[in-house]
């Protein structure tokens, strides 16, 4: 499989969105409880993916200071035990900390169900951005083995893995403009961690992972094979009343021009769209009529 190469420059040249593999999970618990189960997944990847190797974190106050073994390990301290009242905050980066490099992005709430009405959507999230060289030299098996062996580590309510064009919010509808209609399989995403996700999915991906309440409300395993009997679509039950649903062997970037409709996108979005989240949701970075119509792709 071949990946278009995206990016998007400011007037200045600065790199401001690029293509990259994406593996995000969304969890509605506090980081107490899930801050051992991060560190075992983030341990994992960081072994997995060499020789690709985070040299930055971050400081706090956008400074980023060097990534050596003393640092993880009061990174691992600091995401165990974060001050009183504080979520646990953790930002790494690759050498060149653009946006087309490694990042990982973890929130984990001091508190859930968050007491504050404005929070109401909080939940903690891991948010993992490789590089598309790493697909493309590893191929699609090691990401998705690479992928469920971090998602059996964490008690995820949603997440997915996809090849997606990654921007801060302030540049989507410039980003927007690069795959936008040619590439309907690749998922426009923010260059960290959307924090306001509640229950919702965020999005349909080569890789969707299922919890509750959704994979309830949806009827279960048995219910979503008798609704996704498309050829090429895999239903992998995991533990934990959990599942993932893969479309095809690989990412598919699709291709207007080439007729590419992506029909097991479709069928999944219609199944799940009473659940999808919108970017309206958000009232940090506010949706263009263009952005929703993308997110409504697979639907309209």
């Amino acid at each position: 499989m071949r990946y278009p190469r995206l990016r998007q420059h400011n007037q200045h040249g600065g790199l401001v969105a690029s293509d990259a593999l994406l593996m995000c999970f969304y969890m509605q618990h506090p980081n107490k409880r899930i801050a051992p189960a991060i560190l075992r997944a983030l341990q994992t990847i960081r072994e997995r993916i060499h020789p690709y190797q985070f040299a930055w974190y971050d400081a706090g106050e956008g400074q980023a200071e060097p990534l050596d073994d003393f640092a993880w390990e009061q990174l691992h301290m600091r995401t165990l035990n974060p001050e009183p009242g504080m979520s646990a905050y953790l930002i790494l980066d690759g050498p060149s900390t653009k946006v087309d490099d490694l990042r990982v992005h973890y929130r984990g709430l001091d508190v859930w169900p968050s007491p504050w009405p404005e929070q109401k959507d909080g939940v903690s999230v891991l948010y993992v951005r490789l590089p598309t060289e790493f697909l493309v030299e590893r191929g699609a098996d090691e990401v998705r083995a690479l992928a469920l062996d971090v998602a059996a580590e964490l008690p995820f309510n949603s997440g997915y893995v996809d090849f997606a064009l990654c921007s801060d919010g302030w540049h989507f509808d410039e980003a927007l403009k690069l795959i936008r209609p040619p590439y309907p399989g690749v998922h426009l995403a923010p260059s960290s961690a959307n924090l306001r996700m509640n229950t919702w999915v965020d999005g349909v991906h080569w890789m969707n992972f299922l919890g509750e309440p959704v994979l309830g409300k949806l009827g279960g395993v048995s219910s979503l094979r008798a609704h996704l009997g498309f050829p090429g679509i895999i239903l992998q039950e995991m533990s934990g009343d959990r599942v993932l649903i893969t479309l095809g062997a690989q990412p598919e970037a699709g291709d207007v021009e080439a007729g590419q409709a992506l029909p097991r996108h479709r069928a999944l979005a219609r199944l799940l769209d009473p659940y999808l989240y919108r970017s309206d949701m958000d009232d940090l970075y506010p949706a263009t009529e263009d952005l929703l119509r993308w997110e409504r792709r697979f639907l309209d």
